[in-house]
């Protein structure tokens, strides 16, 4: 009777512990692990291909150039509802071309 008891809290210290470990995985027990936004990063590109497509700033609507200007001077920025047309692309500024990406955690 006492091999089943300890073999019944074994299987159910091992279940509980394997239930916390996923919860705090998918950021349930953790609910700040998961919790950063999306933000677009820009950095300076050096080797571009010459069949890459290169958008130029000029042609970024006023919202895009905020959120465009806001990544260059920080290395990234919140899209804070702010939409980006360009996705991991990118964009040449004052005769500098510069490589866009979206951080996602």
């Amino acid at each position: 009777m006492s091999r089943r008891v300890g073999l019944f809290a074994t299987v159910s210290i091992s279940l509980v512990f394997f239930v916390a470990v996923f919860l705090f995985a998918t950021g349930v027990f953790v609910p700040w692990a998961n919790s950063c936004d999306q933000s677009l990063m820009v950095t300076s590109a050096d080797n571009v291909s010459e069949d890459a497509v290169v958008v130029p700033y000029d042609s970024l609507s006023p919202e895009e150039q905020a959120l465009f200007d806001d990544a260059l001077a920080n290395s990234h920025a919140a899209y804070d509802g702010r939409s980006w047309s360009v996705g991991n692309g990118y964009v040449e500024k004052d005769n500098t071309t510069y490589s866009t990406g979206m951080l996602v955690c």
